[in-house]
């Protein structure tokens, strides 16, 4: 369904109209990299889910991201 406006110009005056974009690339950005958790957020009583531990695995999964995101764009991969 088109829209339709009225329009401001003169009589005879057609305004210029561009062509919608028929195709949108969605970017794909560089993954990021996790924060390295800060000395005083570890309690150091040994929790299951320790912040160093819970960090490890980001960066496990960060890296696992980077490598398929350079294998995508090997033209823009960082060294």
């Amino acid at each position: 369904m088109d829209a339709v406006s009225k329009s401001t110009t003169a009589p005879g005056n057609q305004p210029d109209i561009l062509p919608l974009p028929t195709h949108i690339s969605v970017a794909d950005p560089l993954p990021l990299e996790p924060e390295r958790p800060l000395p005083m957020e570890c309690c150091d009583s040994g929790c299951d889910s320790c912040v160093h531990d819970v960090y490890a695995d980001e960066v496990n999964h960060y890296r696992k991201l980077l490598c398929a995101w350079k294998e995508r764009n090997p033209e823009s991969a960082p060294s």
